[in-house]
């Protein structure tokens, strides 16, 4: 269930780049776009529970979540630092 990952409501008129977490590429943004996951500081949020459940539900995908650490690197994003991965994909060329 979805609501354990986002408590939906209305998306913000802002939504964060995800494509600057490792291992979140175009397709993958969308299939967390569809989950109500727009934001850094809802993946940083994600209890070993929802990391499960998260990383149990993506097509194709599974078990991505917890081996390229997207939480940690979420935390470091949502708190506006960079990690070495999202510095490549501001300057862009990565996907």
């Amino acid at each position: 269930d979805l609501g354990v990952v986002y408590n939906g409501g209305a998306v913000a008129a802002h939504v964060d780049d995800l494509q600057e977490i490792k291992g979140v590429g175009p397709k993958m943004e969308i299939m967390l776009n569809e989950m109500g996951v727009y934001h850094f500081d809802q993946v940083a949020g994600w209890s070993a529970q929802e990391v499960a459940w998260v990383d149990a539900n993506l097509k194709g995908f599974k078990g991505r979540v917890s081996r390229d650490g997207w939480v940690d690197q979420a935390k470091i994003l949502a708190a506006g630092g960079d990690t070495e991965f999202s510095k490549k994909v501001e300057k862009g060329g990565v996907y």
